[in-house]
């Protein structure tokens, strides 16, 4: 693991562009950029970023989808002490309108299917792609400290609203570092996260391409649900690390050739961000012999806090461990609840804007900080935790974390909805499945095209329910609070007779 020394993610690159200029840092659909070009480029935009007025401690909103240039953004914004804010570009208007809102971007860096959907103008503008590359003249980085934000990733949030997880340069550089030495990543990888910016998952490969001066493979974002092509992808560009949600690695295997050789310079496969089915594991481990699979946990304000190296032989009737803690973490249970308490160098700063919350997120336990998961585990003789369920109503789709009640303070503000509840299980071999129950003013005055429509204009794809059900009333219990237990049978009932 040959990587610079620090912890700030922006020197990696600098001192390995200068030490490999000619190494290859981006492989893109068949497009190649070295260290030293991609070094040129990301003081190129740092330059227009620094002249339009991004200071030390600022926020640049990148509207991008993750690509060769999205990367350059994003140590462009670094070079100048400024923090990256991932939002994608498909994401409903108003959405993004919340999220820019929030952040108070001193910039937003957008293409040009990104600035069809911003509605609001940051302070120094927005800028589109090809005039934030037209300068070409080198810039200093920015003096900082590990302990500046380096990344605000936006979370479904229970009010309605995203909401943004801080991460610090050493909070990143913690996981990247250990996941470099663990892994054996060095010079001679291709690293690949099929994962947006705005997913935690996306650092791996974007900075250990910077720490070990390995490739990063982006994939194509057309293609990261299409099995058949994403596994195609994997072996044309001799990926030798990936890193996914377990249901992109399940696709790979059921649809695009992984059961029938694999990839064959593949030597790492890590997944996180959801439940992977301990049977469906098993037939991957044993398509790919050789391959080292492990299972990586952590809710994003933590990023990864334990892991578990799946072994050559597994009781597949029994759930995946989440594992134990990383070296930089610590992490313990609440004895009452069964709630995974983290904390470590890996752990968020806070919510961007948000003390209060902050404050609620947490708790001192024997002179240590952790942050409260949410997530009930059960701790087996070896040490090894579980994950068991969630104590509240958040879940998790694609590996995306969804609160159920982001979801139904949306339908809300409909102007015809009276009350909504959404409610959520698992269909098994389609994953999770998402009923909202919605109550209007009257059927005459919703329809349920009517409700899709909004939901598909206020929500992320991932977060819009798969059904809508209009019913005359939700029913209670006895405390007046809304029965999700009795919902949650009659969408389940509802799913099976269909």
């Amino acid at each position: 693991m040959p990587g610079p020394e620090g912890s700030l993610l922006h020197e990696w690159l600098l001192k390995t562009a200068r030490k490999s200029p000619d190494g290859l840092a981006i492989l893109e659909d068949g497009k190649t950029t070295s260290f030293g070009d991609l070094l040129a480029q990301v003081e190129s935009v740092a330059v227009t970023f620094f002249e339009l007025g991004v200071r030390q401690g600022d926020r640049v909103a990148l509207v991008l989808p993750k690509t060769t240039e999205s990367i350059v953004a994003v140590f462009a914004s670094l070079f100048v002490g400024a923090s990256y804010v991932p939002i994608h570009p498909r994401w409903p208007k108003e959405r993004i309108a919340i999220a820019l809102d929030d952040c108070a971007a001193q910039i937003v860096v957008a293409d040009s299917d990104g600035i069809l959907n911003i509605s609001r103008r940051a302070g120094g503008g927005t800028v589109e792609w090809n005039q934030a590359l037209s300068q070409r003249r080198v810039i200093r980085p920015v003096l900082q400290s590990v302990t500046d934000a380096a990344i605000i990733l936006f979370t479904s949030g229970s009010t309605g609203n995203p909401k943004g997880v801080v991460l610090s340069h050493g909070a990143v550089s913690a996981f990247v570092k250990w996941t470099a030495q663990e892994f054996q990543i060095d010079s001679r990888d291709r690293v690949a996260s099929p994962s947006p910016l705005g997913f935690d998952l996306s650092t791996f490969d974007i900075f250990n391409m910077a720490w070990c001066g390995a490739t990063c493979v982006v994939a194509p974002e057309s293609i990261v649900w299409m099995p058949r092509f994403l596994a195609g992808y994997l072996r044309d560009t001799r990926t030798t690390c990936w890193y996914s949600v377990p249901s992109i690695l399940a696709g790979m295997y059921d649809d695009g050739g992984l059961a029938h050789g694999g990839g064959p310079d593949l030597r790492v496969a890590l997944f996180a961000g959801e439940v992977f089915p301990s049977p469906k594991l098993t037939l991957l481990q044993a398509a790919l012999p050789g391959v080292v699979l492990a299972n990586l946990y952590g809710p994003t304000e933590t990023n990864v806090v334990t892991w578990h190296r799946v072994p050559l032989t597994f009781d597949s009737s029994e759930p995946l461990p989440i594992g134990k803690p990383c070296p930089y973490a610590q992490v313990t249970m609440d004895p009452e609840t069964g709630e995974l308490l983290a904390g470590g160098a890996s752990t968020m700063s806070g919510y961007w804007n948000r003390p209060e919350e902050t404050a609620r997120a947490f708790i001192d336990l024997e002179g240590r900080r952790y942050y409260r998961t949410g997530d009930r585990v059960s701790r087996g003789p070896s040490g090894d935790y579980t994950f068991i369920g969630r104590l509240d109503r958040q879940v998790k789709r694609r590996g995306f974390r969804i609160e159920l009640g982001e979801i139904e303070a949306v339908l809300a503000r409909h102007q015809t909805v009276l009350e909504a509840a959404a409610v959520a299980y698992d269909r098994r071999d389609r994953g999770t499945a998402i009923t909202a129950f919605v109550r209007s003013v009257s059927r005459e005055a919703t329809t349920i095209q009517e409700i899709r429509a909004y939901c598909a204009s206020s929500l992320p794809l991932y977060m819009a329910p798969d059904r809508v059900v209009l019913v005359e009333s939700i029913p209670k219990g006895n405390r007046g609070k809304i029965d999700y237990a009795s919902l949650k049978k009659a969408a389940e009932d509802s799913d099976s007779g269909d």
